[in-house]
């Protein structure tokens, strides 16, 4: 029914809509001030640029008309994995995990989010980090995620 590939250096500008939208719904779910729309831009030019440099790639999955109905994106970054930790090591993002409302329930954010921890793996991470709004946790716990030291609280 689905079937899963690398996205194209045409498609980045469409996974970074796609950024907005998967961002603008965890800010609804989590009640938090929406993204700026003007700020798309900047988006897609970052995610031009680290694609180009090796850092960013995105997989996607298509329905039965070959039409994109999920993605997600490994971002390899180097950064201290703690606060004062003596050095920075490797650490692989998955970002951008979105399906399409009329897609969704059928395990494509799972797939996409193993396929880009392979990437990730393959290319010397060694560990994934994302985040997620409060509804998408028990996905991601289900691919082995596990809570950090990240915690909210709204001050009201």
């Amino acid at each position: 029914m689905y079937r899963t590939r690398n996205a194209t250096d045409a498609e980045i500008p469409l996974m970074a809509d796609h950024w907005y939208r998967m961002a603008c719904e965890m800010c609804e779910i989590d009640d938090m001030p929406k993204p700026d729309i003007r700020r798309i831009e900047e988006v897609k030019s970052l995610f031009i640029k680290e694609s180009e440099a090796g850092q960013l790639m995105f997989r996607v999955a298509l329905d039965e008309s070959d039409q994109i109905a999920a993605c997600a994106g490994g971002l390899l970054r180097t950064e201290y994995p703690y606060p004062l930790a003596k050095e920075q090591s490797l650490f692989g993002w998955v970002i951008s995990v979105y399906t399409l409302e009329n897609h969704r329930h059928n395990g494509l954010a799972s797939t996409l989010t193993d396929e880009v921890c392979v990437w990730l793996k393959q290319n010397g991470a060694k560990r994934a980090r994302l985040w997620s709004s409060s509804t998408g946790r028990s996905v991601y716990e289900k691919n082995g995620f596990k809570p950090m030291m990240d915690m909210t609280k709204p001050l009201l």
